[in-house]
């Protein structure tokens, strides 16, 4: 099907991509450095490919247009899955007079201050916050909860994240994250939130949900990064778990409403503590760490083709073909050092209940020593088991199994223990230590 007006599509998003290729939709898609350096993926032949400096940037992303010969163009939207092109891509859609997120709306959705006062004005329940204009200025003589967490305003994936329990918690994290030499200065403190932390994901067309599914983390984001251990998630099963649907999806609906998303794709976080759920956070795009594919596992939805019906303008189609079972996915995590070997892929398909893998670093790559965010992993599998005992069973049992397969060379080895080394890497000694002459 061919449309008359082209969507832009700022970032790569595989999943949108995919079915432009199925759908035969035109696209223009602006990418920004990450993807210049790691590589596109196989467009399909009516996406138009223009490279900017900057996806966040109005200046860059318009300049390029322009470089391009398209800064004419009357674009059927602009929509980005760039948590950080977010404001950009609402601009960009107002300036070019086509659809897309307001700029007001899109600001409600990235700054973490801002949406819990939207929220809250409406009478939902959400943590109180105060703001750090200027971290490098601003440090409170105390703080306002027995209990807070202290983040980036405007940041993602529990980056630059701690917990706080006093004012002198407070300024410890704040003298770190200084000494970090971030971009960040504007930060966040939030008052701590108890319970087990929930996600929903979901489509939202014309102000009605049309479709949404609610899963756990294991354990918080927050406790995850402060421990350690690999993120994992798990969707919960409608029927069996009725219960999960109930209590979230008014408040998935009053949260929306409350803070304007009217057409998109929506990835919400909430806190559920004895029978009753609060909200956390919201962002105006699909989640990461396999949701788009625990959700077409779980429910056959697609949604990149979601997103890309909205693009052009269209109601989303979807048929849900529920499967029965426990859809998760587990982070694998590694030590320190650098990359030397990993599973093949076959491998990793062969283990039971594997629905999906994919592995987020090369060999070669330095691997850090801590986990400093959610986005921090070798690599993601997705499984499927007939119950919630067999998915956890099975979690662990593949992470020991990569634990076991995955080689790291740490850094900063000595000769000699290099040396000892050579044989497990399928490296020979003999060359270090001798070699043949022909002195004939």
């Amino acid at each position: 099907m061919i449309h008359r007006q082209r969507p832009l599509l700022i970032g790569v998003d595989r999943y949108v991509l995919r079915a432009c290729a199925r759908r035969d939709v035109p696209a223009v898609l602006v990418y920004g450095p990450n993807w210049r350096d790691s590589g596109l993926p196989s467009l399909p032949d009516g996406v138009t490919p223009v490279f900017t400096e900057d996806e966040r940037s109005p200046e860059a992303v318009l300049s390029a247009l322009t470089r391009a010969g398209l800064a004419g163009e009357q674009f059927a939207s602009v929509t980005t899955t760039n948590e950080f092109a977010l404001v950009n891509a609402a601009l960009l859609a107002q300036y070019l007079g086509c659809p897309g997120l307001s700029p007001s709306v899109a600001v409600r959705f990235r700054d973490k201050f801002v949406q819990k006062q939207v929220v809250q004005a409406s009478g939902i329940r959400t943590a109180r916050s105060i703001v750090l204009d200027d971290l490098h200025d601003d440090i409170p003589d105390e703080l306002p909860f027995s209990c807070g967490v202290i983040k980036p305003v405007t940041g993602a994936a529990t980056r630059q994240t701690a917990t706080v329990r006093s004012a002198d918690d407070l300024r410890e994290a704040v003298l770190h994250f200084r000494s970090q030499g971030g971009a960040a200065r504007t930060f966040v403190v939030e008052e701590f939130q108890q319970g087990d932390e929930w996600l929903v994901d979901g489509v939202v067309h014309h102000g009605e949900v049309l479709f949404s599914s609610v899963a756990e983390y294991t354990q918080p984001c927050l406790s995850t990064v402060e421990s350690q251990a690999p993120l994992q998630i798990r969707r919960f099963d409608p029927a069996a778990e009725a219960w999960t649907y109930r209590l979230a999806e008014p408040l998935v609906r009053a949260s929306l409403e409350a803070l304007g998303l009217t057409d998109g794709i929506f990835h919400m976080e909430l806190f559920h503590h004895r029978g009753e759920v609060f909200f956390s956070e919201c962002a105006a795009r699909r989640g990461g760490a396999l949701v788009h594919e625990q959700i077409e596992c779980k429910f056959g939805i697609d949604l990149g083709d979601a997103a890309l019906s909205l693009a052009v303008g269209e109601r989303p189609e979807l048929t849900i073909a529920e499967r029965a079972g426990i859809v998760g996915s587990t982070y694998i995590t590694s030590p320190p050092g650098v990359l030397f070997a990993v599973p093949s892929h076959a491998e990793v398909m062969g283990l039971p209940d594997v629905e999906y893998a994919v592995l987020s670093q090369s060999v070669g790559a330095s691997l850090p020593a801590s986990i400093s965010d959610t986005t921090k992993r070798i690599g993601q599998v997705m499984l499927r088991t007939a119950t919630l005992e067999e998915f956890y069973k099975r979690s662990e049992e593949t992470l020991s199994w990569f634990g076991e397969r995955i080689t790291v060379v740490p850094s900063g080895l000595r000769v000699g223990e290099l040396r000892a080394l050579q044989p497990a890497l399928g490296g020979d000694n003999a060359l270090l230590a001798d070699y043949l002459r022909d002195d004939r």
